[in-house]
């Protein structure tokens, strides 16, 4: 049995920000790209748009993001302890992209520590959990986790489930270590079934491919490949387990009707609807927002709780489940008293 983590008292989310580049990408426009009738992309994926950046960077949306939540925390950038960078693609891949980050939010000259943190697109549920031990013990009080994505970048435009289903963008999360609070993480969780490794991959831009050997397996090594159904299958076989014991750990009896939402990774419509269907989930609990915005990786599940806390989804001292998937295959969720 797997050792449970006693809840963690007093860290509360200050506040939340999010940001889109540029204007939306009509699905319409994706079928006349790709040469498909009109109406395919939507029908299909369930998508009706979503925002692929421009000139914008990785790390400019990074802080696009982080400065709006800045802004309704009334926080300076002084005011960080950390910055802590949680993107399942860096813009390169040295230095990290939280120094970036950094340097772009003016903190250079404080030596403001920065540091990256990565699970693709449960980057930013791995950034939470790890960070908020190192401040449960004192060590940092005000924290920036930040989530940033472009995976326009990297579509191929040969798959319909692949160009259709992504959107640019980025997300941040402000924390704070506050007594006084009676906001908490209630339980935390993550499973890696590392029989779906190469189910989603990006196999160019490490080590693994090399340009100079092989210009045209790289080449093709920087489009996303994924097999859906595979990896779905491995998500779903484990998913209804791993939501059972991540609902047990985090005590009191708390079960799905005890929560105000659930903050879901938004992958993709198909996977939205089945795990609502699998865990018996009200339609009026799961925060979707993917007709609108598509699969942001790592900036998918902090801009769906963004917009859970902007709409009134989620308010102070609700219980609410933040969970998803990711490649791996990874699980990952946490209860959170808001």
């Amino acid at each position: 049995m797997s050792h449970v983590p006693p809840p963690l008292a007093g860290i509360r989310i200050a506040a939340t920000g999010a940001y889109r580049p540029g204007t939306p990408v009509l699905s319409a426009s994706i079928d006349e790209r790709m040469g498909a009738p009109a109406g395919t992309c939507e029908k299909r994926l369930g998508i009706r748009a979503r925002h692929f950046a421009g000139t914008e960077t990785t790390s400019s949306m990074a802080v696009e993001a982080a400065r709006r939540a800045l802004a309704t925390a009334n926080w300076r950038p002084e005011d960080l302890d950390i910055v802590v960078s949680a993107s399942a693609v860096m813009e390169q891949w040295i230095p990290t992209q939280a120094v970036l980050v950094q340097q772009q939010l003016g903190l250079a000259e404080r030596a403001t520590p920065a540091l990256d943190i990565n699970a693709t697109c449960l980057s930013f549920l791995a950034a939470f959990d790890t960070i908020s031990y190192a401040m449960a013990a004192g060590r940092y009080r005000r924290v920036l986790i930040v989530s940033s994505d472009m995976p326009s970048r990297a579509l191929d435009w040969n798959d319909v489930d692949i160009c259709g289903n992504f959107g640019d963008g980025a997300a941040a999360v402000l924390l704070e270590r506050d007594d006084a609070t009676s906001s908490a993480i209630l339980a935390s969780r993550f499973e890696v079934h590392s029989e779906g490794a190469y189910l989603c991959e990006i196999r160019s831009g490490g080590t693994l491919l090399d340009l100079r050997d092989d210009p045209e397996a790289f080449g093709a090594g920087v489009t996303f490949r994924m097999d859906g159904e595979a990896a779905y299958r491995v998500a779903a076989r484990h998913l209804p387990a791993f939501l059972k014991h991540l609902l047990a750990a985090a005590g009191a009896g708390v079960t799905v009707g005890d929560l105000a939402a659930i903050v879901p990774h938004q992958a993709s419509a198909a996977g939205l609807l089945h795990v609502r269907r699998l865990c018996r989930i009200p339609k009026h609990k799961m925060i979707d927002i993917f007709a609108d915005h598509g699969n942001q990786v790592s900036a998918s599940i902090p801009t769906a709780l963004d917009a859970a806390v902007r709409s009134g989804h989620v308010r102070r001292g609700d219980v609410v489940l933040v969970a998803g998937t990711a490649a791996g295959i990874t699980l990952g969720g946490m209860v959170l008293r808001y």
